[in-house]
């Protein structure tokens, strides 16, 4: 009864295998792209960097800044040479749009307002004045951002820095792709392998069968019979543990789709199939420099901004400013008669200020640090640089030793399936042993592994190329 169920599970799976949908591995990459919680965590750290790089400009930005305010007061001040007033009211007001241009020129224009209202009962006098004066007002530092040094040094950092971690991001996303591109093909080797490993059985329990048909015939020992149905036990072994590696596989894609589950829904493309186009001339190409190195490329630049940004604010300055303004002014007195007056008169003024930090033990420290930052960097650079080298290089050795691999285990096992043949005739004609007969059946299981494990060499070393050494990611930072 337990055979007949088995059979029918099995059955009920060959049906479940042959109907299910093949899932290439373009429209899997999408999906995990579409569904994989950890590359859209990355990709949204990706985004949220790049949003905030419009913060770095934020510096030349136009600006607004207004404000007004409202005093009752009845001390008498500023008015006591006239008499104590009873009360002196006052309302003033200002508004500013300002602007930092390229040259490290801040340029304000603006407009001040006032309303004073004063009353002096003792001397029968009451003073009101409105005063509006729009203005324009400049400064710029002659040492620190002359042509804009400090600002710009600092923009160039902010995006070096910017532009680094989006590198790394990137390249995360990358290993997460090459780690989910594998999962892909691991999978399709695991089904590769169950049925490898169902046609070894098969084959072993052939000659099991025949030999217990001879031994019920007294044609052959105990020894062969034992030895044939140990073998049809390591054979039944071998494919319980390749159920159990598409298990992990199936877990593994599940993974990357986000689905907690056991099962995949879908049928995946041959990996044998994909090692054909091995046989070609395909060899692995690089087309661009890897993101790490890129990264750490950028984390120089930002370095060596970060140190001229420093030499420039932690320096002595000379600042320039100029302000031009047109006064209106509408003066009334009230005293036995009225008295109005109209004052419009335009005034400039221009200063210079000299600004000189006194803490030069303490700058000569912080740009030591500053130098030394930049030096890590640089052997950073070049360490990753070399590494980057030396990697690709054993890439392509790597390529090379799994191609030569592939060739020589292609014919190894078409001369292991000769082999084979030749003692199947020989044990039926009872010129050899089952023992010699099953080491043909085990070396041929090897040799044929062996191409297995040499096309998903290929195929990882493949997609290890292509991703991170022959992507199109561009970063575009303005």
């Amino acid at each position: 009864m337990n055979r007949i169920v088995k059979l029918v599970f099995v059955f009920l799976f060959f049906i479940v295998n042959i109907n299910a949908d093949v899932l290439t591995l373009d429209d899997y990459m999408e999906l995990v792209l579409k569904n994989n919680n950890e590359i859209k965590s990355i990709q949204s750290n990706i985004d949220a960097v790049k949003g905030k790089l419009a913060q770095i400009e934020m510096v030349y930005s136009y600006s607004l800044s207004a404000g007004a305010s409202y005093a009752d007061d009845k001390s008498g001040r500023p008015f006591s040479i006239l008499g104590r007033p009873d009360e002196v009211k006052n309302f003033a007001y200002d508004a500013t749009v300002n602007k930092m241009f390229g040259l490290g020129t801040q340029v304000s224009l603006g407009l001040n307002g006032s309303h004073s209202d004063s009353n002096f009962a003792n001397n029968a006098m009451d003073f009101n004045v409105i005063d509006i004066a729009p203005f324009v007002k400049l400064q710029q530092s002659l040492w620190k951002d002359i042509n804009g040094g400090s600002t710009k040094a600092s923009i160039a950092k902010a995006k070096s820095s910017a532009k680094s971690t989006l590198y790394l991001l990137e390249y995360q996303k990358q290993n997460a792709l090459l780690n989910a591109t594998m999962a892909y093909w691991n999978l399709s080797y695991a089904k590769t392998l169950v049925g490898f490993r169902k046609n070894a059985l098969s084959r072993v329990q052939k000659i099991s069968d025949w030999n217990q048909k001879r031994f019920n015939m007294d044609l052959v020992e105990k020894s062969d019979l034992l030895q044939s149905q140990a073998a049809v036990k390591l054979g039944n072994l071998s494919l319980k543990v390749a159920y159990q590696q598409e298990n992990k596989a199936n877990r593994a894609l599940n993974q990357f789709l986000s689905i907690s589950d056991v099962i995949v829904k879908y049928d995946v493309e041959k990996f044998e199939e994909k090692g054909q186009i091995f046989n070609s001339d395909y060899k692995p190409e690089k087309n661009c420099t890897r993101l790490d190195v890129l990264s750490s490329l950028e984390d120089v630049n930002n370095t060596m901004y970060d140190q001229i940004a420093n030499k420039k604010t932690s320096g002595a300055d000379l600042v320039l400013n100029a302000q031009f303004a047109l006064n209106g002014v509408d003066q009334d007195f009230e005293f036995v008669r009225d008295n109005l007056t109209k004052v419009e008169r335009p005034s400039y003024s221009l200063g210079l200020r000299y600004n000189l930090p006194l803490n030069f033990k303490l700058r000569n420290i912080l740009n030591q640090g500053y130098e030394a930052a930049k030096i890590s960097a640089q052997k950073k650079a070049e360490y990753l640089s070399i590494k980057e080298n030396n990697d690709w290089q054993q890439l392509l050795d790597d390529w090379n030793d799994a191609k030569l691999k592939n060739i020589l285990a292609v014919e190894i096992e078409e001369i292991q399936k000769q082999r084979k043949q030749e003692d199947e005739v020989l044990l039926k004609t009872g010129r050899t042993t089952t023992y010699l007969v099953l080491q043909t059946e085990q070396v041929l299981d090897d040799s044929m592994l062996t191409v297995f494990d040499s096309i998903l060499e290929l195929i990882r070393i493949s997609e290890t190329a292509k991703i991170f050494y022959d992507y199109s990611f561009e970063l575009k930072i303005n």
